[in-house]
């Protein structure tokens, strides 16, 4: 026969079909049958269109082979034999190479651990750069901030990731921190660079949000105003020791009306109210000032007046039940209506019930007064307030338990003067207490409050504010819910570059709704909603002119979840397999149990993609990769969403069979005594094939062999070999059955004359050992009626001769010439005496 295969060389991609063409020529001189296929690769694989063609003599067949490789096929080149075998002769076999050209496909993609982080001057992510391609993905990482206010590096800078594999990069992100303020929200995108450009079918980006917070908190701030007025108070004390000669008489009246104040009282009722006044610019406690009780409806004269002691406490007693201000007063600091308000008018009032105690009540006190002057811009400015706030998330009020003021602004500090916006804009804030920090929080129905914190230094005159009034006509409302229902309690925060509005959701009367109000429009917004225990979400929102966007419904998963599942292995204990699990910055560890092959593995970060590692020393590793979302579930990577449940294969393989050969008949019968080599470039075993029992006669088993491609040579004396290729993957227990060949063998017929010489002894001798003084026949047999003998499964090559003798044991009447006999050959002596 005459075999050719076109091309040699193939493309073949991964996931699509080539075809290779076997032409072959039938040079026998007889219809021949052939058997076409394809070693070195999975047969599944392989896809021959006709594997049996039959050709007449000189007839030529093309058999079309076509070849899928599955879509993980790694890059690179593959070689694969093309097999050609004659069916009525097994030893004529053809075997070609061709040469598989895989293409590489690259194919990565970024998720951001976590994908927000709050931080100061910097912070850092963890960029996990997962390579779904068939070839090593080497590069680094690139992020775009829209702003270009923002820096980044990257730890390692280049990395180089296998195929369907994951490593995780440092991403540290800086950018200039504001002095103070509210956070700014600084969004970037995250993409791979090196061995190939992003395509149009490349994944998307990842996308982060670094939330950078004020360069200074609100309390250092207070400590850097009052170390500014110290540093002016010797350029000012010239100037203001006119202003101090003259308050002197005043502060020593007010030191006198404290003095008397610490004998007066009221006694006209039951109720009473206590408290604590504290120092502005220290938060500490401060004795000897006056604290008077009056009515709102008559602020000039106070109902009952009380000093502090010398830990700031105060307490009056004997009140009428109604509504009360205090106004606390002391040398050398400015007036102050309680809680921190400059004018009554900005006060809150005291309930009291008959009989009853309010205490708690915290008052602070400032020094110089001081002026706040600027602008409000926008649109129709006129009709906009102004509030100066004391905020609670700095010095003095930091954990003092204020609760904030029912105004509706977002602040959450405490009112201390409320002025009117005038149509120009232009609005001027007298009588400030100072040094502190204060939050300006510009109001109008219909528009968005917007919130600006300023340092005031003591006695400062502060001009050129700015203060812009946004329009605020949007709205986002929406649930918040848990694993179990709707979710109350969680913080849900709605941010662009200008705005920060934040609300929480309901824990009654509809319970996890929330309502986000006053966002400018049209305008875009990234929200995260977040509570104790779960995981935060982010959206990104776009609002049109005047939208109430509504529906908005937010599922928050655990913060942990738990991975499991069982460990099943071939013919064994499971318990010893370890089991790790990683995200490429974290990696958790555990092993199956003994006899279940159970495992567990609780604090595991959700959601998440996680590699799994299924190793023992026998075993071939398994590895998985899998995603978990908010709720531990497993969304992809494994067959079941409850658990991760992996049966691990040998990782060796086992090659066995049964050897038949010919016979005389042209059956085929168990052969023993074969001998069975396999081999590989590194690896050869050798066995023979079982002689006993009758029941196991040709049988034989190669184990522990390592993965790979072997030649199997099948070597019987009086046969010739037999050669084929088999595939062994690790966990397979591979079978190759081979039939042999007949085995050679020698007839002939002997005559006396012309007649056949029936009942004559016919012994068969290596040539070289005939004659030789007790040499034995290989040997004997008996003609038959018709002369004729045969001796089958003869050894070869070798060179006989045949001798025979009237009967067994008479004397010698012929003897052939000697003859070589060829392995397999069917030789015929005829012997005449």
């Amino acid at each position: 026969m005459h075999v050719d295969v076109t091309p040699r060389h193939l493309p073949a991609a991964a996931g699509t079909t080539s075809e290779a063409v076997v032409t072959l020529t039938n040079t026998r001189d007889v219809i021949a049958g052939f058997a076409v296929r394809v070693l070195g690769v999975d047969p599944s694989w392989v896809h021959v269109a006709d594997p049996q063609p039959r050709l007449f003599p000189g007839a030529s067949a093309s058999v079309r082979v076509a070849l899928t490789l599955p879509a993980d096929a790694p890059a690179g080149r593959w070689t694969v034999g093309v097999e050609v075998q004659d069916l009525a002769d097994p030893a004529a076999v053809a075997v070609h190479e061709v040469v598989l050209e895989v293409p590489a496909v690259h194919r990565t993609r970024v998720v951001l651990e976590p994908p927000t982080v709050t931080a100061g001057r910097q912070a850092v992510f963890t960029a996990v750069v997962h390579n779904d391609g068939n070839t090593p993905h080497v590069g680094g990482l690139t992020a775009v901030d829209p702003e270009a206010r923002t820096t980044f590096a990257f730890v390692p800078a280049t990395v180089t990731v296998p195929p369907r594999a994951s490593t995780s990069v440092t991403l540290t992100a800086r950018a200039r921190r504001p002095w103070a303020g509210d956070p700014v929200l600084r969004p970037f995108e995250v993409r791979t660079t090196g061995t190939h450009a992003p395509g149009p079918d490349a994944p998307p980006a990842a996308t982060g949000v670094f939330l950078q917070r004020p360069r200074f908190t609100r309390g250092a701030i207070a400590l850097v105003g009052l170390l500014a007025a110290v540093t002016v108070f010797a350029t000012v004390i010239a100037l203001a020791l006119g202003t101090v000669v003259q308050r002197s008489a005043a502060d020593r009246d007010l030191a006198l009306e404290v003095a008397q104040a610490r004998d007066s009282a009221a006694t006209t009722g039951t109720a009473g109210l206590s408290g604590t006044v504290l120092e502005l610019t220290t938060g500490t406690v401060l004795g000897g000032v006056s604290v008077e009780v009056v009515s709102p409806d008559d602020t000039t004269t106070a109902v009952a007046t009380a000093a502090t002691t010398q830990d700031g406490a105060f307490a009056v007693g004997g009140l009428a039940d109604g509504s009360y201000l205090l106004r606390v007063r002391g040398a050398g600091f400015a007036e102050v209506w309680y809680p921190a308000a400059a004018t009554a008018d900005d006060a809150t009032a005291v309930d009291l019930a008959d009989g009853a105690a309010v205490d708690g009540l915290v008052v602070v006190v400032g020094g110089v007064p001081a002026t706040l002057a600027g602008t409000v811009t926008g649109d129709d400015v006129g009709g906009a307030t102004v509030q100066v706030q004391m905020p609670l998330d700095a010095a003095p009020l930091l954990g003092s338990g204020i609760v904030a003021d029912d105004a509706g602004t977002p602040g959450e500090g405490v009112v201390v003067r409320t002025v009117p916006v005038g149509e120009d804009g232009t609005v001027e804030i007298a009588d400030v207490p100072s040094p502190a920090v204060y939050d300006l929080v510009v109001t109008k129905p219909g528009y968005a409050t917007h919130v600006q914190r300023v340092d005031v230094a003591a006695g400062e005159s502060r001009a050129g504010l700015e203060l812009p009034l946004l329009l605020g006509d949007g709205t986002i409302s929406g649930t918040v819910s848990g694993g179990a229902g709707p979710l109350g309690g969680a913080s849900v925060v709605a941010s662009s570059a200008t705005v920060r509005v934040e609300t929480v959701s309901l824990t009654q009367d509809g319970v996890g709704s929330f309502v986000l109000r006053g966002l400018p429009t049209p305008g875009t917004y990234t929200v995260v909603v977040s509570a104790d225990g779960r995981a935060p979400a982010t959206l990104t929102l776009t609002l049109t002119a005047a939208q109430e966007l509504t529906g908005v419904d937010v599922v928050l998963g655990d913060a942990q979840g738990t991975l499991g599942g069982t460990v099943a292995v071939p013919g064994g204990d499971p318990g010893g397999v370890e089991v790790t699990v990683t995200d490429g910055a974290s990696t958790w560890r555990t092993a199956a149990r003994s006899g279940s092959g159970s495992w567990r593995l609780a604090g595991v970060p959700v959601p998440g993609t996680y590699t799994v590692t299924f190793a023992h020393a026998d075993l071939q590793s398994q590895v998985l990769s899998v995603s978990i979302d908010g709720f531990g579930r497993v969304t992809s990577g494994a067959a079941s969403a409850g658990g991760l449940d992996v049966t691990m294969r040998s990782a060796s393989g086992t090659l066995s069979g049964t050897v038949r050969q010919l016979d005389g008949a042209g059956g085929a019968v168990a052969a023993g005594n074969v001998t069975v080599q396999v081999a590989s470039g590194t690896v050869t075993r050798t066995v023979t094939t079982a002689s006993t029992p009758a029941a196991a006669v040709g049988a034989y088993a190669v184990d522990a062999l390592p993965p790979g491609t072997y030649t199997v040579t099948f070597t019987r004396a009086g046969t010739r070999s037999v050669s084929q290729i088999v595939v062994v993957q690790a966990g397979q227990d591979a079978t190759l059955s081979p039939v042999l060949v007949r085995p050679a063998a020698v007839t002939g017929t002997v005559r006396r004359g012309n007649d056949p010489l029936a009942g004559a002894g016919v012994r068969l001798y290596r040539a070289s050992d005939y004659g030789l003084a007790g040499a034995a026949p290989v040997a004997t047999t008996t003609t038959d009626a018709n002369g004729v003998y045969a001796f089958d499964d003869v050894d070869a090559p070798q060179n006989y001769l045949v001798e025979v003798r009237v009967v067994a044991g008479g004397s010698v009447v012929g003897v052939s010439p000697p003859f070589t006999l060829a392995a397999s050959e069917q030789r015929a002596v005829d012997v005449t005496s």
